[in-house]
């Protein structure tokens, strides 16, 4: 049979297969690989690994697929994944189900809890962000600690809480969770916990959800997103649903967002650039329910939003858990007055952008000042707070209680906007309560538990009676409980799941705290009554009164009416008292107010005066406290008792007293006065309507007359008492005015069920009887009855005995009664008694009975004999109920309890009796037989053996025991163990009763049989004694030792073997083994490889094989190289590896690796480079040597190769070798040209032809000619220094690269072209002049040199003389007749003109010389030579004139200036607009005190290569904060958490001065280097603080080099290495 389905071969890798063949007496299963087979394969695979000979029997292959009967019963394996829907429907019904209510706010309610907890350890501002950016998607933001790949995946995992997240992985390295430390109302952020909300509310509010996160300690940012619509395509495809891909990406790069999201992410990927840590939770798909509802609350303003922060169940408001961790412990306080203890630091925004072109509007919740808890807060007057301590988890609960006082017209307990009533019409009607809203909002480590409520703890209840303040004080008080993780909570987090129970429970402990300090204890029920009174006396304004009259306004007041609870009470109103005796019924009078007052009052008391009613019956006021008005009583009510009492003083018979004057017969006095008649009747008093027998109550009887008024009772009055069922007797009787009470009556008599319902008739002579109904009880414990009442129990040791207990009161009835338990002490004094649990308690409290079946009785019985013990029953908290006790009789068990294993001894036919735990020696290999076992029970009778019981007799050295031999008695042989070391234990156990008899045999060695060498190591080497040793033995034929060798046995033994040094063998007698030591065993010739040692003493024999391997080693041997006689060009290799190899003396193969090779010339003009110089020999003793370039003088020499092992050298072969120059190796140049040609400057150069010259000295021709170049550079001229000719002497460069490095410089003279003009070797600046008599305002030209220069400004005048004729022209070309004269009054003047230069020292214009004021003039410099026929260009410099005016000269100076300003400033405006490079790490310590900033804003790069580059080598401390002193640092270092990293310049060290590249020394280059080699620091510029950023790349880069290429690094490396210099780093700007 074959589990596999028709694509499984594609899909899977395993198939399990079933051998159901005939003869297999149960299926066997194979698993076998089958990935990328098909199903004919699988057959080919099946017949091998079944070993099926003939293929057509696979016509029996069954498929376990479909309906079908199979032969034998097979395993199928099958997998159950949880549906997706567990994942993303998780929290509909939760949700949903809770109180009916919109679920969006709880949600969000989840994420938030998330932010809270991943914001816990920020040192910093916690920021929390809720983002509605569009129609379709909701953003959760925080700035908390982020998650790792391997946390996010935690996060993904369904209901993988913080408590077996590390247990799920099996990981070490992760930190276990730890509990917070206590903190006031457990605000500790700790409310991440189950592992549930978040994805339950990301997938209650949209179908997908995309989790994007960076920790501190990863540079990347990790991406998962989990969606409905992947499930579903998983589930489609048959793909893992439970697996997904987690993207790993560097900050800002959203490359791989999807087109239809990049909306709306790319936004707030752009965000993530600068940040540590983050994470954020994009839900998309957002249903539109939820959008709608969030729009709504939104355009309500902050009134929605309240909730956020305090407690309510509607629909429209959001994130009840957070109040306190916004605003602190003592929450938003308002008040002027109050302190914030507590800043916590966190914002959380929320933010609603309905399109891209609107301006997103932001809430924050901080500002939220209307929720629920706030007005609670602000509107209570004082506080009471306790704490309280649940017992035995150790759960800490700390809670406030706040007062509202009733304020002069109305109650300040706030309102709930949303309630669907006033406050007053929900608490109170007429004053009494006929709804009352729960005390107690409940927190759970600070956040609130909406669904769960504390309606009152039992010492904060409203009393029913004998309050001290009154009721509606009760009413006026709100309170939060703030309660730690040790009161679980429903993975929703909406219901505590036991808080009231824990709080309700006896062993809970309350007290009151001040500030979060527990007070010493006390009452606390007692301390919350005082605080009651307190508030209510002090902050209660509860009466008002109205104006008072003028009269008697001292010391009280009197006024017409008050208001009080929103009733109004007035003069002649009719009221009612209560809580006085007796009731009084009456008209208020006035209403009294200690004090003056003027207009109306608030108070909270005062005294009312009232006129009783009727006033037929009284006539007369009382005053009493205004609380003692029946606020409840009506008007109908009050007036129904007056008339009732009127009407009963008009039908009594009046007595009337006449007095009689003048025979005139009129009342002059009427007096009306009634007296009761006899007695006729009589009410019964309060009497219990239970009774329990046997305790005494009393009955009270009123007794009236005929009109129901109360009289005195009879003399002599004997009642009569009378009850069904019962015997009533009474101890006396008591008169009292009107009152006759029966004293001390009891009940006896047998009850039903603890219950019966009696008739009590209560008759007393001559006045009515009067009957009641009662509820008759038993009565209180009296005795305790136990049963079986055998004297004495008799019970078989190790059974036990059931016991029924009854709780009996006076009567016999059975009775129950609070904390009604009996102990039952069993064996109690007895040491033999064995019991788990002696003393049990019997719980009787409920029905008066119990129960109690004792644990199996265990005791020691002694010689068979019975034991006894005593059981004692009382009730310890009834001390009055006389103990009982029952004896028992402890049998001896018919259970067998004692074995014994025996050994018959055939020879002698004794019978041997194997102790416990004995020890054993046997012969190694033997049998123990003729065992047999014997079973007694406790009686130490013997226990026939049955096979039910032989069935239970096991032993440990086999599984085949014979039942028919067990059944009589016969144990199966042991067989002792072959080798002596094992000691072996057995057992023969009977399983039903755990007893047991075992023992050990130790096996002894048999008679020898052979000798035995044992070798220490196998191996020797050739020419050295072997390092172990060999020892021999005799041994027996199992190879245990026999120590029968003695100390003469040595002289009879010897050893022979191939080349062996017999001269050398020791052989020495041990006596502590009895075994022989051979040692100095040497092998002093032959082959390498296995030798046989013989050993013989005696008849015994026994041979041994040692591995001989090679000698010491001696000398180094070439195996493979080269073909000689060798010949190798120069600077080639030579492409045939050399292989040595490390032999011995002898010649044989040596494999030290301790020898190490090096490879030498022999001259040092031969410079040979290898591979490696030297190395260790590989594991086969062998090292190979490829030479890579011979380079040197062409000559016969040798390659030597020397070893050394331990500082000794070893000598090894030398290789002769030619070394010959190279016909295609370029040596030199030579080049030729006409060197009689003239060059003047601008003219053309000569044919240079260029020679390749090879080591052979013959011309090299092939070669690229694109590699030759010419290079032209200006030097200094060899001639005399008055010859030279200035800027156009040049010398030629000319090489071949790359093949030659060296180069041919030519030294060319440049001579000046054809003269054409006369130019000053300065140019002057422009003259101004004016007329003035001082000689400097007149000054033209002062030290002016003329010199005639060609056409590129060579001076070109050598030889030619003659004079330059100076005179002034009008700057338009026009005749002027006002020209300025020279001094003089001349209009021109000549100098003399030598070699081609003329002096100018001074030029000057005559004292108030002619000319047009602000006018430009000419100044021509004509040159006339000796040489009629050449003709050069004039040089002409203008000037300004000015008619004396100094100030005119600044004006063309201040215009020019200002230009030349203007001009620059333009240039740096479109320098600066050009794009520049820009560092985008984040630097927010730059500007702080001894702060220079991040090394990434310190320099700039010039060329964006370099800049490259340096970036790179530099990457790891780019975002080093460099500072100047080492405080600032260790700020920085502090205030970061450790995570930034500083460097202090006060700390770091930098050498003085600057070393030349290292390929000059002491001035001079060694040799040209290619590609630009320059200092990487150099190519650096400071904008600020050069020194110290000088310092800072100085220790960053240090001698680091950057060159163009990695051809011109790598020959630059080399041939430093080759001057025996050192090299520094090296970077190139390209080959990266």
């Amino acid at each position: 049979d074959a589990e596999f389905s028709p694509d499984m071969f594609s899909r899977k890798r395993n198939v399990c297969v079933y051998d159901c063949r005939p003869g297999n007496k149960t299926a066997t299963k194979k698993w076998m690989e089958t990935a990328g087979v098909d199903y004919k394969g699988f057959l080919h695979v099946l017949t091998k690994v079944m070993t099926i000979l003939d293929s057509d029997n696979l016509h029996s292959l069954h498929v376990t697929q479909g309906n079908q009967a199979l032969p034998v019963v097979t395993e199928e394996q099958i997998q159950f994944v949880p549906h997706y829907d567990t994942l993303i429907c998780g929290g509909m019904y939760e949700y949903y189900a809770s109180e009916g209510q919109t679920a969006l706010s709880y949600t969000l309610a989840e994420l938030i809890d998330n932010a809270l907890s991943a914001t816990a350890k920020n040192t910093g501002k916690r920021i929390i962000e809720i983002r509605m950016p569009g129609e379709t998607c909701n953003h959760v933001l925080d700035n908390g600690c982020g998650m790792t790949s391997k946390k996010l995946n935690k996060w993904g995992v369904y209901r993988l809480s913080k408590f077996n997240c590390l247990f799920f992985f099996h990981s070490s390295n992760e930190e276990r969770y730890v509990r917070p430390d206590p903190v006031p109302r457990s605000l500790n952020s700790d409310i991440s916990y189950f592992g549930v909300g978040g994805k339950q509310a990301v997938f209650y509010i949209g179908e997908s959800a995309r989790m994007i996160s960076k920790s501190v300690t990863s540079p990347d940012v990790h991406e998962l997103v989990l969606s409905k619509e992947d499930f579903e395509r998983k589930v489609k495809n048959k793909e893992d649903v439970y697996s997904g891909t987690i993207i790993n990406r560097k900050p800002g790069d959203f490359s791989r967002v999807p087109k239809e999201e990049e909306h709306f992410l790319r936004s707030l990927i752009a965000e993530e650039t600068g940040k540590e840590s983050f994470t954020a939770v994009v839900i998309t798909e957002v249903k539109p329910e939820h959008i709608t509802l969030l729009k709504q609350t939104f355009k309500c303003g902050p009134d929605s939003w309240r909730e956020f922060k305090s407690r309510n169940k509607t629909s429209n408001k959001s994130e009840s858990h957070i109040h306190y961790y916004i605003h602190g412990v003592n929450g938003n306080d308002l008040r002027s007055s109050s302190t914030k203890s507590h800043d916590p630091k966190i914002d959380i925004e929320i933010t609603l952008q309905e399109k891209i072109t609107k301006c997103p509007r932001v809430l924050n919740l901080r500002e939220v000042d209307n929720d629920m808890q706030t007005l609670y807060i602000n509107a209570a007057a004082d506080t009471f707070e306790f704490k309280a301590l649940t017992q035995p988890d150790g759960g800490i609960v700390e809670g406030v209680l706040r007062y509202h006082p009733y304020l002069y017209d109305r109650e300040t307990y706030p309102e709930d906007p949303d309630a669907p009533y006033g406050i007053q019409d929900f608490f109170f009607f007429f004053g009494h309560c006929i709804h009352r809203k729960p005390i107690f909002e409940c927190f759970w480590n600070g956040r609130l538990i909406p669904y769960t409520t504390v309606a009152e703890l039992d010492w904060c209840a409203r009393p029913s009676k004998g309050a001290k303040v009154p009721v509606e004080c009760y009413n006026r008080i709100s309170g939060v409980l703030f309660t730690d993780d040790r009161f679980q909570v429903t993975t929703n987090k909406l219901t505590f799941m036991e808080l009231e129970l824990k709080l309700r429970n006896k062993e809970t402990i309350f007290s009151c705290s001040v500030n979060g300090q527990v007070r010493q204890r006390g009452n606390i029920q007692r301390e919350l009554t005082q605080w009651l009174q307190n508030c209510h006396e002090k902050w209660d304004k509860q009466v008002k009164t109205d104006v008072p009259t003028k009269k008697m306004q001292h010391p009280w007041a009197i006024f017409s009416s008050i208001e009080w609870d929103s009733r109004e009470y007035r003069i002649g109103q009719f009221v009612k008292s209560q809580k006085t005796q007796p009731i009084i019924y009456g008209t208020v009078v006035r209403f009294l107010l200690h004090g003056n007052y003027d207009g109306d009052v608030f108070a909270t008391g005062g005294l009312v005066e009232v006129c009783l009613e009727p006033k037929a019956l009284y006539n007369k006021t009382k005053i009493m406290p205004i609380s003692k008005l029946d606020k409840n009583a009506t008007h109908k009510a009050i007036k129904a008792n007056i008339e009732s009492d009127l009407a009963k003083s008009e039908g009594s018979q009046p007595s009337v007293c006449v007095f009689v004057c003048s025979g005139c017969l009129y009342p002059t006095l009427l007096l009306l006065f009634f007296s009761e008649g006899s007695a006729e009747k009589f009410d019964l008093g309060t009497v219990s309507s239970t009774l329990h027998v046997g305790v005494p109550f009393d009955i009270p009887l009123k007794i009236k007359d005929a009109y129901g008024h109360s009289t005195a009772p009879p003399p002599d009055v004997k009642p009569v008492l009378k009850c069904s069922g019962l015997e009533l007797t009474y101890e006396k009787v008591q008169s009292s005015k009107d009152v006759f009470i029966i004293q001390n009556v009891k009940a006896r008599g047998k009850t039903r069920h603890f219950l019966n319902i009696s008739t009590l008739c209560v008759h007393v002579i001559s006045l009515k009887s009067f009957l009641v109904t009662l509820l008759c009880f038993s009565g209180n414990p009296h005795s305790i009855h136990v049963t079986p009442e055998d004297a004495p129990i008799t019970v078989e040791n190790g059974n036990t005995v059931q016991f029924d207990v009854a709780i009996h009161d006076e009567a016999g009835n059975i009775t129950a009664h609070h904390k009604l338990i009996a102990r039952c002490q069993v064996g109690s004094g007895h040491a033999d008694c064995i019991l788990s649990d002696r003393t049990i308690y019997i719980d009787c409290s409920r029905t008066g009975v119990g129960q109690h079946v004792t644990k199996p009785i265990k005791v020691k019985i002694v010689g068979g004999e019975p034991q006894t013990l005593k059981v004692q029953f009382d009730v310890p908290n009834h001390l009055s109920i006389a103990s009982v006790t029952r004896e028992l009789r402890v049998e001896p068990s018919s259970r067998v309890c004692r074995m014994e294993v025996c050994c018959h001894n055939c020879h002698n036919n004794d019978i041997l009796v194997l102790k416990n735990n004995e020890r054993i020696e046997w012969q190694a290999g033997g049998t123990l037989e003729n065992l047999f076992y014997r079973l007694y029970d406790e009686g130490n009778r013997k226990v026939d053996i049955t096979p039910a019981i032989a069935s239970k007799i096991k032993v440990n050295w086999t599984s085949d025991g014979n039942v028919k031999d067990l059944s009589e008695g016969e144990l199966p042989d042991v067989h002792v163990p072959t080798q002596v070391q094992e000691e072996r234990f057995y057992q023969v156990s009977y399983q039903d009763q755990s007893i047991s008899v075992s023992f050990s045999i130790v096996p002894h060695p048999n008679e020898p049989s052979r000798l035995k060498a044992t070798l220490s190591q196998n191996t020797a080497r050739l020419g050295e004694p072997m390092s172990g040793n060999i020892i021999l033995d005799l041994v027996d034929q199992y190879e245990n030792v026999t120590k029968t060798l003695t100390s003469t046995c040595v002289n009879c033994i010897t050893v022979e073997a191939e080349g062996l040094n017999k001269s050398a063998l020791v052989l020495t007698w041990q006596e502590s083994s009895c075994s022989v030591l051979v040692t100095g065993v040497c092998f002093q010739s032959g082959t390498l490889g296995p030798r046989e040692m013989s050993f013989t003493f005696r008849s015994y024999v026994d041979q041994v094989m040692v591995k001989v391997t090679a000698g010491v080693p001696a000398q180094l041997k070439l195996v493979s190289g080269p073909t000689q006689p060798l010949q190798v060009l120069n600077n080639h290799s030579i492409p045939t590896p050399f292989l040595v190899q490390l032999c011995d003396k002898w010649g044989n193969p040596s494999r030290d690796q301790r020898v190490v090779v090096h490879l030498k010339s022999s001259q040092q003009a031969l410079k040979v480079a290898a591979n490696v110089t030297s190395q260790p020999m590989n594991a086969e003793g062998k090292a190979s040597f490829i030479v890579t370039s011979v380079c040197g003088p062409k000559g016969y020499y040798q390659l030597a190769f020397e070893g050394s092992l331990n500082s000794k050298p070893l000598h090894g072969p030398l290789v002769n070798l030619t070394v010959m120059p190279d016909p295609n190796k370029p040596v030199s140049l030579s080049v030729t040209y006409d060197t009689n040609a003239v060059l003047p400057a601008g003219g053309v150069f000569p044919v240079f032809s260029v020679t390749v010259v090879s080591e052979e000295g013959s011309p090299v021709t092939v070669f690229n000619k694109a590699a030759a170049d010419m290079r032209l550079w200006k030097g200094v001229h060899s001639r005399r220094p008055r010859e030279e000719v200035k800027k156009d002497t040049s010398f030629a460069y000319v090489q071949i690269n790359p093949l030659l490095r060296s180069v041919l410089q030519i030294i060319i003279d440049v001579v000046a072209n054809d003269p054409v003009q006369l130019r000053p070797d300065v140019q002057p600046a422009t003259p101004v002049v004016s007329y003035s008599t001082e000689v400097a305002n007149r000054t033209l030209v002062d030290g002016l040199t003329l010199t005639i220069v060609d056409q590129y400004g060579n001076p070109a005048g050598q030889n030619l003389n003659g004079k330059v004729l100076v005179s002034i022209e009008s700057s338009n070309g026009g005749y002027n007749s006002s020209l300025p004269l020279f001094e003089g009054r001349t209009r021109s003047r000549q100098f003399v003109l030598l070699d081609g230069k003329a002096h100018i020292s001074k030029l000057t214009i005559m004292e108030n010389s002619p000319g047009e004021n602000g006018s430009i003039y000419i100044l021509h410099f004509e040159p006339v030579l000796q040489m009629a026929s050449m003709s050069l260009a004039s040089f002409e410099l203008p000037f300004h004139f000015y008619n004396g005016m100094k100030q005119s000269s600044h004006v063309f100076i201040t215009q020019a200036i200002d230009g030349l300003i203007t001009e620059k400033r333009n240039e740096a405006e479109r320098i600066s607009r050009l794009p520049r490079r820009q560092c985008s790490i984040r630097d927010p310590f730059q500007g702080q005190q001894d702060v220079l900033g991040k090394v990434g804003h310190l320099a700039l790069v010039v060329e964006d290569d370099a800049a490259w580059v340096i970036s790179w080598h530099i990457s790891r401390s780019m975002d080093c904060v460099i500072t100047t002193t080492t405080a600032a640092a260790q700020m920085i270092y502090r205030n970061t958490g450790g995570r930034q990293q500083v460097m202090a310049l006060d700390s770091v060290y930098v050498s003085g001065g600057r070393r030349p590249l290292p390929h000059i020394r002491n001035g001079r280059a060694l040799f040209d280097p290619p590609g630009n080699p320059v200092f990487a620091r150099d190519r650096l510029i400071f904008p600020n603080h050069q020194e110290s950023c000088d310092i800072v790349f100085r220790n960053l880069l240090g001698d680091t080099i950057l060159m163009d290429d990695l051809d011109s690094a790598n020959h630059y490396r080399r041939t430093l290495v080759q001057n025996h210099t050192s090299c520094p780093t090296i970077l190139t700007r390209t080959d990266r």
